[in-house]
């Protein structure tokens, strides 16, 4: 699936780690890059981090068979 830089995507929780991810960041992401099969992901809001900051959550998520998340494209992009 092609997938391009500032779209919109719904991540999907497929292991305790990522389904504790989308509980703590939500499952709307923004796409950041695109780079060797991964795409670098920014959460929607920012999150509560150490010292109570808020900052956004960012991480990289493999495109196809990552361990932890299944994706999707919105149908908005």
């Amino acid at each position: 699936m092609d997938i391009q830089k500032e779209a919109w995507i719904t991540l999907k929780g497929i292991t305790r780690h990522g389904k504790n991810r989308i509980n703590q960041h939500g499952d709307q992401w923004l796409v950041k890059e695109v780079r060797g099969g991964s795409m670098l992901l920014q959460s929607e809001h920012k999150t509560e981090g150490p010292r109570d900051n808020k900052g956004f959550d960012g991480r990289w998520v493999d495109l196809q068979n990552d361990p932890n998340f299944e994706w999707s494209r919105n149908e908005n992009n």
